[in-house]
């Protein structure tokens, strides 16, 4: 009896030995590319390095002085903040429109939700050449069209009024296929005999969505609004293939902020100062999304 438990522990243990070596490259890449420099850029955050001398221990100065007193930081804060305010909600809104109307049985309705996917398998990169060459101000198509009405143009990505309301706009463009598809998926699930329940009792179209469809589809409402705010907070590709922060500092973001003190003006310390700042900041409003709306999500289908 005890030959046997012992052949069995072994084979156990034989097992698990077997589990741990399958998942060890990626403990071990989660390691390297993840946990050691998470680590390292808390630790940079709290020195003065420029990449060339070795780093200089100053404690809380680059978050209590340097950032404090730093404008750029500010002006980057408060264009996030802008951004976030303009992508969010009207992302959300236009993906709920679309699923609403994509739910329908009507011809072609795949070939729709394709197309409305579409933008989001494609490189920032791609797009932003794309959406560079339809809103050039002398040559791109979108001022060609608006003189054909007799409307004048604008310098939409070169003009400091226009610039970070058509970067939104292409934000918004090019995430709101991923959100469709989300809120898509949460209609399916609401099931139909709710809807021919209220439509015999008399409710109409208004009070299905708002009695119904809304609150069935809270749990896919409150996915879609925390990955919305951790990518617009999270935004530099954008900017970067786009507008690289300008005209002047009208589209300078908080990471492209982060990504200029680092890798432009060799201030590595700083530049992860900044990057946990933005990291709490995050994290806070996720929790605060959690707290006060995470409550109100239903995932009872009944």
């Amino acid at each position: 009896m005890s030959k046997s438990k012992a052949n069995n522990k072994k084979k156990s243990m034989a097992e698990s030995a077997y589990g741990y070596l399958f998942i060890a490259p990626n403990l071990l890449g989660m390691l390297v590319f993840v946990i050691v420099p998470i680590f390292t850029s808390l630790l940079m955050s709290f020195t003065d390095w420029d990449l060339i001398n070795a780093p200089r221990w100053v404690g809380l100065s680059n978050f209590t002085d340097k950032m404090v007193h730093d404008q750029q930081f500010w002006v980057s804060l408060k264009n996030t903040f802008v951004f976030s305010l303009l992508t969010i909600p009207l992302g959300i809104a236009a993906a709920f429109v679309i699923a609403l109307l994509l739910n329908q049985s009507i011809k072609g309705v795949n070939l729709y939700r394709a197309a409305i996917f579409l933008p989001v398998g494609i490189s920032m990169i791609s797009i932003s050449v794309i959406w560079r060459w339809i809103l050039n101000t002398d040559l791109g198509i979108l001022n060609y069209v608006l003189s054909l009405v007799n409307l004048q143009g604008a310098g939409w990505l070169s003009d400091e009024k226009y610039a970070l309301f058509s970067v939104s706009a292409i934000s918004i463009w090019k995430s709101v296929g991923f959100n469709m598809v989300i809120l898509l998926a949460g209609l399916k699930g609401v099931p139909s005999h709710l809807y021919e329940a209220a439509t015999i009792d008399g409710a109409g179209a208004w009070r299905r969505m708002t009695r119904i469809t809304l609150p069935l589809i809270t749990p896919s409402l409150f996915f879609v609004s925390i990955m919305s705010v951790i990518g617009s907070f999270q935004v530099f590709d954008l900017i970067y293939s786009t507008t690289s922060g300008g005209p002047g500092d009208s589209t300078r973001v908080i990471y492209y902020w982060v990504y200029q003190n680092g890798f432009k003006f060799f201030e590595m310390g700083y530049a992860s100062a900044l990057a946990w700042v933005v990291f709490i900041m995050l994290f806070a409003v996720t929790l605060l999304q959690m707290k006060f709306f995470g409550n109100k999500v239903n995932y009872e289908m009944d």
